[in-house]
């Protein structure tokens, strides 16, 4: 079987509804009120897969996204407060790195009456889930233009926030 041409050589830990969520908040937060299909666009995300995602974070109410003259995609939760993790569970439900870490025992407990790889299992999600429960939309939304400047023209230091160079 020969692999599309696109395809990337790497597989995502996150699906890709989940990531979409994640960037379409973030837009939503720096370009209040901008449309659907500009943040499609300007993201790269094909319109009907974003218009599910926008849909379903509207039901948990983390946008508002109104049609028309006047619409547009508007962030109304306080991004201090969602974290990474919020918004993927939202999307795909609750994280965990195997499905038999959700079993009372796995096969390999029945059949041994221990497994080692259940715990390695345990340990990965808890770290990845207090990783991605650590960062907060906030660290991730770039300042206003002109509140990112202070009065002698020099840009704010990023004092809690999350960089490229942490």
């Amino acid at each position: 079987m020969t692999a599309p041409i696109d395809a990337s050589p790497y597989r995502t830990l996150l699906r890709r509804e989940e990531s979409y969520a994640i960037h379409a908040l973030i837009y939503a937060s720096e370009n209040p009120g901008a449309a659907a299909a500009r943040i499609a666009g300007d993201l790269k995300i094909p319109p009907a897969f974003l218009a599910k995602v926008l849909r379903r974070l509207a039901q948990v109410g983390y946008v508002e996204n109104r049609q028309g003259r006047n619409g547009g995609v508007n962030l109304i939760v306080d991004p201090t407060g969602v974290s990474l993790l919020d918004v993927i569970e939202t999307m795909s439900g609750p994280l965990v790195v195997d499905t038999c870490q959700t079993k009372t025992r796995c096969a390999t407990q029945e059949r041994k009456g221990y497994c080692r790889l259940n715990v390695a299992w345990v340990n990965a999600s808890i770290a990845i889930r207090e990783v991605l429960a650590g960062v907060r939309l906030s660290h991730l939304i770039d300042p206003p233009r002109a509140a990112n400047r202070t009065s002698d023209g020099a840009a704010p230091s990023p004092v809690g926030r999350v960089t490229a160079d942490a």
